[in-house]
């Protein structure tokens, strides 16, 4: 007996085809071509100089700008000054670079009012018979005050202080020698009194010799900073 099954004898089960399936496709959109004539297009002659203008402007502006603020500066803010003769020695040497605040003045001359130091401060000031020449000195006395000065000592005297009071007594003063000289002198209404640090006889142009009261006008700002030498760098 055959034990073989007969390959005839079987059926044969047929799988059922499978459709194709595409993946899906997105489609681009479509991006209208535009064509540019850029053989025949003309730029605007005039918006090309305006273009050309502003470039220059905007040139000129970045040039100047700092110049403009740095002549503000140092005209109506701040400045700088040296110092060249003995008249304020021991205080200032000659070659001593000094820093001058300006700026109440500027704001007196903008708001129409007077502008005074405070005593002692080492002001910056023109010389009322010469605007061209310009002093350092100390203001000593203040408007309506009268400063008498004897046996090498000044004495401020005013309505607060009518026995009289003697400025130098103030730490600067104790390097200062005696002041030379008898003198008496009435200060007017708007202007102050100066003198140099130093005391000796004809060493200092100030306010005991033709220079008189220096007016309000004449003052340029005060002294704030030695800057140099910077070994003797010192505020004022």
């Amino acid at each position: 007996m055959n034990d073989k099954p007969n390959n005839s004898d079987i059926p044969v089960v047929e799988a059922p085809e499978q459709a194709s399936v595409d993946p899906p496709t997105t489609q681009a959109p479509i991006t209208p071509s535009v064509h540019v004539d850029t053989e025949h297009r003309q730029e605007d002659p005039v918006a090309k100089k305006i273009y050309k203008t502003e470039k220059i402007i905007k040139l000129v502006a970045i040039l100047i700008a700092p110049i403009i603020v740095i002549f503000v500066i140092f005209n109506y803010v701040a400045g700088i000054t040296v110092v060249d003769g003995i008249s304020m020695r021991p205080t200032l040497k000659t070659g001593d670079v000094l820093l001058v605040w300006k700026l109440p003045k500027t704001i007196a001359n903008v708001t129409n009012s007077q502008y005074l130091p405070s005593r002692s401060r080492v002001v910056i000031v023109t010389e009322p018979n010469n605007p061209k020449i310009q002093l350092v000195k100390r203001v000593i006395a203040l408007p309506d005050e009268s400063v008498t000065i004897k046996d090498g000592k000044i004495l401020v005297i005013n309505k607060d202080n009518p026995d009289g009071f003697y400025p130098d007594s103030k730490p600067y003063g104790a390097k200062l020698s005696p002041t030379s000289g008898d003198f008496q002198f009435n200060i007017d209404a708007g202007q102050v009194f100066v003198m140099g640090d130093n005391r000796e006889s004809g060493a200092s142009i100030d306010s005991r010799s033709s220079v008189g009261g220096i007016p309000s006008k004449n003052m340029i700002g005060e002294v704030v900073l030695r800057i140099y030498p910077f070994s003797r760098f010192r505020t004022f």
